[in-house]
């Protein structure tokens, strides 16, 4: 997919607030998801643009294959180096290890970004409403601790673009399985018309990460939402394609 014609628009940006070096690609880089791609040298030439802005080595770095899940891969400094790969089934990385980008794939589902600054370990999540149902959030933060030691109130939190409350209706069915796991499910579920809800994914996110020991003023939000801002791709938008959100441990 060719990039959106958005004047003045950067392929990359960031979030001030959050210490770990990071980026989100916009539609102006282009799609960077290779699965749909119809010209993947494209797609790979955008992915080197990405890692010369945020910065990066390409050869280092790790994309998570999604599956709308909880599961999350380790990376630690102490068992060596690690080359650039896919990890299947996976939703959300960590990693100690000097210089590794983390990237994962996203078009309404939100990225969350991880930082511990005591031992230098960062993350990415990958969670729509299935992966934030099953509790991603608070898989990551687990990894955390058993993978560095790491306590919650100790991280950094960025909960990067995705799509709102406003544009986002789920059916009850949905709405019924958080309240079955969150008897708080209510402070993000909104009636909307007919049986359908408005889910608030960015205020679930945020419930999941300071009920696990995450401090308020830790979290930063970025307030962009992937439906009505068309510097993302979004698939209730009809932007068809993927950003990334890319995190390296320093």
């Amino acid at each position: 997919m060719t990039p959106v014609a958005l004047p003045g628009v950067a392929q990359v940006v960031t979030v001030s607030g959050f210490p770990a070096r990071h980026g989100f690609s916009t539609t102006a880089l282009g799609s960077l998801g290779l699965t749909e791609a119809q010209d993947p040298d494209l797609v790979m030439e955008r992915r080197r643009r990405l890692a010369e802005q945020i910065p990066f080595e390409p050869e280092r770095a790790v994309f998570a294959a999604q599956v709308h899940g909880a599961a999350v891969r380790v990376f630690r400094r102490q068992d060596g180096a690690t080359m650039a790969q896919s990890v299947l089934d996976t939703d959300a990385l960590v990693s100690d290890v000097r210089g590794q980008a983390l990237l994962t794939y996203h078009a309404d589902c939100y990225p969350v970004l991880f930082a511990d600054r005591a031992s230098g370990a960062v993350g990415a999540a990958h969670a729509g409403w299935r992966g934030t149902l099953e509790g991603v959030a608070f898989a990551t933060v687990r990894a955390f601790k058993d993978g560095y030691g790491t306590t919650p109130d100790n991280l950094d939190v960025l909960i990067g673009p995705g799509i709102c409350a406003a544009c986002y209706e789920v059916g009850p069915e949905v709405a019924a399985a958080f309240r079955e796991r969150d008897r708080d499910a209510d402070r993000y579920l909104e009636p909307s018309r007919d049986d359908r809800l408005r889910l608030d994914l960015r205020a679930a996110l945020r419930q999941q990460l300071e009920s696990c020991g995450v401090r308020a003023e830790r979290i930063v939000v970025s307030g962009w939402c992937t439906r009505e801002d068309p510097r993302w791709f979004s698939h209730r938008g009809g932007r068809p394609g993927r950003f990334v959100a890319a995190v390296v441990a320093p």
